[in-house]
């Protein structure tokens, strides 16, 4: 049975840019726009008011390289490569 690791970080949702472009999401949302704003749709990636993209943005994909030495494999996080906002990262193995 082989393992998998997963990597993903968060940002937190007191985070200044979520919470400006989540109330215009939400604002959006409850006024039946059909489109965001350019900068808010920027922000989700995404033009269409969509209620998923409010915990979508809060993971973030961070960067791993593998690591092998001898009888040894895993990952390595480049710190300077951590994308801005990133309060936190989890590890996830899974059988």
């Amino acid at each position: 049975m082989g393992m998998s690791t997963r990597i993903t970080g968060f940002v937190s949702p007191e985070n200044k840019d979520y919470k400006k472009h989540s109330k215009v999401l939400i604002a959006c949302i409850g006024a039946g726009v059909s489109e965001l704003p350019k900068e808010t749709a920027e922000y989700f990636n995404c033009k269409y008011p969509e209620e998923y993209l409010l915990e979508e943005k809060l993971e973030i994909k961070i960067p791993k390289h593998v690591y092998r030495d001898d009888d040894i494999d895993g990952f390595e996080i480049i710190v300077s490569e951590i994308p801005e906002g990133v309060h936190k990262i989890r590890f996830v193995n899974s059988w």
